[in-house]
């Protein structure tokens, strides 16, 4: 998706385009969330994951309507910059930052916050509805003002979402614009996608985003798993985790996004 994306789009509106498609992902969990406990009483466990196949279905069919891109031929060109090796690296850190809340997050609303039952699938809804608006503002920001502030001011907003989730006590308002600013955990993806189209060849794009892809979900799964292990300690760990550590992580993406930006200014 990113690859074509980069093939089809002028540079100087990429970053604002990655973001609109990656926040448009989050719409089904916005619209389905609120209604996921519903839709399991009426139909069942087994007949709600029947549904959610069929949706899926039915919109990765749809992925037959994009326009074909020409076949790049393979060129050998310089090798890729130490600082792209690098961006691998911190990735999974990153990853593992911005999820760590997640997983246990709906346990959390109703355990600790007090949330009913019945109430909880909307503030997962509220974390995907902040995911596709931060999205989009983040690749717009990265296109009009640089991909420095877009990151930087992502890592700002998810501290600020830890803050006021773990400060929130059993206020559902707070606890309501926590989960709203929670979705900023997905913002710095688009604007390192379009920076990556700036230092990979075109015969190696989708190869170079899918190895991005790749190691982002290792970190991904790990934030699952250590997540767990933390909330088994104590509930408020992953959130005082995200609190301490998204600015500074973000920060250090930062750098090696304008490094990137460097070593193709060089070339």
């Amino acid at each position: 998706m990113s690859a074509h994306l980069a093939a089809t789009t002028p540079r100087a509106k990429l970053a604002g385009e990655m973001g609109l498609v990656y926040g448009a992902f989050f719409f089904g969990t916005i619209l389905a969330s609120p209604f996921a406990g519903s839709i399991g009483a009426a139909i069942g466990l087994r007949g709600g994951l029947v549904l959610a196949t069929v949706a899926f279905v039915l919109s990765s069919l749809m992925t037959l309507r994009l326009a074909n891109t020409p076949t790049v031929p393979h060129v050998p060109g310089p090798p890729l910059p130490r600082a792209f090796w690098t961006l691998l690296v911190i990735t999974p850190l990153a990853a593992v930052i911005a999820v760590i809340v997640n997983p246990l997050f709906p346990i959390y609303v109703r355990d600790i916050a007090g949330v009913p039952l019945e109430r909880v699938g909307i503030y997962v809804g509220l974390v995907a509805f902040g995911s596709a608006a931060f999205s989009a503002l983040s690749g717009r920001i990265a296109d009009r003002v640089g991909p420095v502030p877009a990151v930087i001011g992502a890592g700002a907003v998810l501290t600020l979402a830890a803050a006021t989730i773990a400060l929130s006590g059993r206020s559902e308002v707070t606890l309501a614009v926590g989960s709203f600013l929670l979705g900023a955990q997905t913002a710095p993806n688009p604007v390192l996608a379009a920076a990556l189209e700036r230092i990979l060849p075109p015969a190696r794009a989708s190869l170079g985003y899918t190895g991005f892809q790749l190691v982002y979900a290792l970190g991904f799964g790990g934030g699952g798993l250590l997540s767990g292990v933390l909330y088994d300690a104590d509930p408020l760990l992953p959130l005082l985790v995200q609190l301490s550590l998204a600015l500074p992580v973000t920060a250090t993406v930062a750098v090696i996004v304008v490094r990137i930006m460097s070593s193709r200014r060089a070339t």
